[in-house]
Formats: C-alpha cells, structure tokens, sequence
C-alpha cells in the first residue's frame, strides 16, 4: 500500500541539493528514482494471485476523504554513521494522519486475511512499528566510503494534497524494484 508523491519535482530538487551539500558520489550513494518515489503505508510481501484479489476486495470498503502531507525534515535509517537509507520526514499531523489510514488498513486486512498491523512491545504498551518517511536515498553497502550523514540539512518545507492510496507490486531487478500499480483507491470527492 503506497501513495505516490504529485510534486516529484521539489523531491528531486531535495536529492539533488543533498548530493551536492554532503558531496555524495553515485557510486556510494543511489538516488531514488522519479518513478519509484511514494510513501509506503505497508508492506504486505510476497502474495499469491489469490492472496492479492482478497486484499483487493477487502480495500474496497476503505474509505478516506482527501488530506494534506507536509514534507518538513530529512532523516536516515538505522544511524547517522553508515547509514542505509536517506529519508524525508513528515510533521506530526501529517504522521498522525497516515498512521491512523495505516491502521484502517490493518483492520481491513487483520479482520479478512489475517494480516494486521506490525507492532513492537515498549514499556508497558504496544505501539506501532510504522514510521512514514520519503526514501529518497539508498547507500550502498558494497561502498568502501564511509558515509556520514547529519539530518541538519535545511529545505523550504512543502505539502501535497493526497487523494488516492494504491496497491502496488513490486518486481526486484537488477536495476533495483520496478513497481505497478494493482488497485487504486480514491478519496472521497
């Protein structure tokens, strides 16, 4: 489950001043293409034609009206020092709202298919593993550079107004994934 990203432009003005700012070469760093940015709601795996037309028939009743995203810091996964992923983050109410259509989903899926949402146990509550973030970077782990990243980078905080969710596959090649979509679900008008 996946939102694409209508204002790709701005994204792609943001990998290229971060390429330039920590002085990234190609080699050590690849930058996510055009065509495979979108934020991912979930990742469901690897599903049989079967598994996929239940998802299908069980995402027929979400619905959600149009909402806002607001693009606002960058990050990286796992730490700074070596990282594996670049990222762009999300203010709170933008997380808010994806977290709470990441958990309709859940329930759509859990109550259908038996696929609900991943959780982690901290302190005394269980709390949701799903954190949305932009990929917009992916480092090599071939590379013999060290990177090292420090999410002080600065850009003019942007929005996009959301109005469909999609079901995407993902085909892995040599090139890296190469996604199609399967359902689309739009908001309501």
């Amino acid at each position: 489950m996946a939102i694409d990203i209508p204002k790709v432009e701005k994204i792609i003005h943001i990998q290229n001043q971060i390429m330039k700012q920590y002085e990234f070469v190609p080699h050590d760093v690849r930058l996510i293409n055009k065509y495979n940015l979108h934020l991912t709601i979930m990742f469901l795996g690897e599903k049989t034609d079967f598994e996929v037309r239940e998802i299908i028939t069980n995402l027929k009743s979400l619905d959600f009206d149009p909402f806002e995203i607001r693009f606002t810091n960058v990050g990286c996964f796992p730490k700074n020092t070596n990282p594996s992923v670049i990222w762009l983050g999300l203010d709170n109410q933008s997380s808010k709202k994806l977290n709470d259509l990441y958990d309709a989903i859940s329930k759509l899926l859990q109550k259908n298919i038996g696929y609900g949402k991943e959780t982690r146990k901290d302190s005394s509550e269980e709390k949701s593993v799903y954190v949305p973030h932009l990929t917009i970077f992916r480092i090599n782990r071939h590379s013999k550079s060290r990177i090292f990243f420090d999410p002080i980078f600065q850009f003019d905080p942007f929005s996009d107004e959301i109005c469909q969710i999609k079901l995407k596959r993902s085909m892995l090649t040599a090139d890296g994934p190469k996604y199609s979509d399967l359902f689309t679900i739009d908001a309501r008008a």
